[in-house]
């Protein structure tokens, strides 16, 4: 890999690349855009932390071993080359590096802490300076030359580094790109009297405090130093992962309305918009042309498209999937025993189901809050949807886990409501299943920088109901491909929520050429990440 004028070094915190090393969305993103990128003659280097177990759980070889500074000392950090999971995957062979940068310091439970509220980020702020210090070093290695590729507010680091420590003024030679996957995650942390600060990362750096004017957050009366806030400023060029998203960022947030924008940033994104360094670009999504696993396996699996794959047997399957996984113990049904859970599964299965929603997400504000909302009329919306399914012979089943409030308020739901199911945890043959069998798929996301479920959905076949922000409104489009609903208040968008669901179940019950005709569109809609890797190469390319 010495070709330094078509080379980029991606650093993130997840690479779904490798076993057990996505949570969310970024890990697609660092796993399937170095494989677009080799479509167009681009190789890639990526580094992610090892968190101390994924150079054990991937077939890895060390390569290399250096000294970093970090806490006033010399810090001796591995560096593993790991195999792809998938690597018949790999273009050219060498086209992508999988690196991961192991130190007992770099760890996670897996990969992120859930740290206490009055300690925000300071387990993994800490963790992830330690990692930019490394990956710092290890881009002085031969080699290392091209564009420098950071996402998101774990490598933001490297940008303070490479201006303001003498140990990492190589890193000027790189153009350095930084993509914002979610605006809400910032990494905040004091800049000193902490044990989780800048000083106390680089003490070396606080001999003078004349450049800290220039670095501290300014929304703070006191010394904060805020990664999103130093990736932004200091990049060469940014990008959100899609256009919509984009614009929304530069509008001030109203979480009270539902809105969520600049989160406090939107003076500085105005002003990268304006200098024009300021970018969306939409994420991708995988499509096989054949049917590579089996039906039970799921991925890559969908009926033709003419034929009712939501039949009855059909969404019986579905539900023994689940009764599988729950006595596997990967899995638990909120609300329920497990004997309750034996006898609605046994009431389910005798019901002639026409009509399955699904939804698989991260339990989370962002994700599910509008579930939990309540019109103008005071009917909370998971309330209203599960009556609607009492009417038309339906079900609802949510994958998910995440935030204990919002885990029990679902919890609560699913165990009042019959035709409810909240199963929580994950399992990826439950989400395949549900991708592959749903009649229609709920995301009322109350923001979504891209969004990959509902492209996996549509390319199943499965129409969407979202909410229209960020990536989902650049995906579907209302009553072509899916279905969309707005509010500028909280109680105007759980109302059309409500309403598009209702009137997407009165389509597909009452209008079957209506339906059919969405539900063609859904599954020809195509957003490949070699569209998205143009893109890149458009700003690695550019001035």
């Amino acid at each position: 890999m010495n070709n330094s004028q078509h080379h980029v070094i991606m650093v993130a915190s997840e690479n779904a690349a490798l076993s057990g090393g996505k949570v969310g969305g970024v890990g697609d993103v660092v796993r399937d855009i170095p494989l677009a990128l080799a479509s167009l003659g681009w190789e890639s280097t990526v580094l992610i932390p090892s968190y101390g177990f994924l150079h054990l759980k991937n077939p890895s070889r060390l390569i290399l071993t250096l000294e970093v500074p970090f806490r006033g000392q010399r810090f001796i950090v591995e560096f593993w080359e790991a195999e792809s999971k998938n690597p018949q995957r790999t273009v050219g062979n060498q086209s992508v590096r999988h690196i991961l940068v192991h130190h007992p310091w770099i760890s996670g439970e897996p990969i992120y802490f859930n740290d206490p509220s009055d300690q925000p980020f300071a387990r993994d702020a800490s963790k992830y300076a330690l990692f930019s210090s490394a990956v710092g070093k290890f881009l002085r290695t031969p080699g290392m030359e091209g564009v420098l590729h950071l996402h998101d507010w774990h490598t933001a680091t490297l940008l303070l580094l490479r201006d303001l420590h003498p140990e990492f003024f190589h890193l000027h030679k790189f153009k350095t790109i930084y993509t914002i996957h979610n605006l809400g995650i910032q990494g905040t942390r004091p800049m000193r009297n902490d044990n989780s600060s800048l000083e106390a990362w680089f003490p070396e750096l606080f001999r003078s405090v004349d450049w800290v004017q220039h670095w501290k957050d300014p929304r703070y009366d006191s010394w904060m130093y805020t990664p999103m806030f130093t990736g932004i400023r200091f990049a060469h060029l940014v990008n959100t992962v899609s256009p919509t998203y984009s614009q929304e960022i530069l509008r001030t947030s109203n979480h009270t309305n539902g809105f969520f924008g600049g989160e406090g940033l939107e003076p500085l994104l105005q002003f990268v918009n304006n200098e024009g360094r300021l970018h969306g670009i939409l994420n991708g999504c995988e499509y096989p042309e054949t049917v590579i696993h089996p039906p039970e396996v799921g991925r890559g699996y969908r009926l033709p498209v003419t034929e009712n794959h939501n039949s009855l047997i059909t969404i019986h399957n579905v539900l023994n999937l689940i009764l599988d996984e729950l006595k596997a113990g990967k899995v638990s049904i909120g609300g329920l025993t497990h004997e309750e859970c034996e006898s609605r599964f046994q009431w389910l299965q005798e019901q002639e189901i026409e009509l399955l929603l699904t939804s698989v997400t991260r339990v989370t504000e962002q994700k599910v809050r509008l579930f939990c909302e309540k019109d103008s009329f005071g009917t909370i919306a998971i309330d209203s949807i599960a009556a609607s399914l009492n009417e038309k012979n339906g079900i609802f089943i949510m994958l998910g886990t995440g935030t204990p409030e919002y885990e029990r308020y679902l919890s609560g739901a699913s165990r009042y409501h019959e035709r409810f199911l909240f199963v929580r945890g994950f399992s990826e043959k439950i989400a395949q299943q549900l991708y592959a069998s749903g009649t229609m798929f709920l995301m009322p996301s109350l923001y979504e920088p891209c969004g990959i479920s509902q492209m996996v959905a549509m390319r199943e076949g499965q129409p969407c109901v979202v909410h229209g922000v960020g990536g989902l409104k650049d995906t579907v489009w209302h009553d072509v491909n899916g279905f969309v609903f707005e509010g500028w208040t909280m109680s105007d968008k759980v109302n059309h929520f409500i309403g598009t669901v209702r009137h997407t179940i009165d389509i597909f019950l009452n209008g079957k050429e209506h339906w059919e005709r969405i539900k063609h569109a859904a599954l020809d809609s195509r957003f490949r990440w070699e569209d998205a890797a143009r893109n890149y190469v458009e700003m690695y390319k550019g001035n």
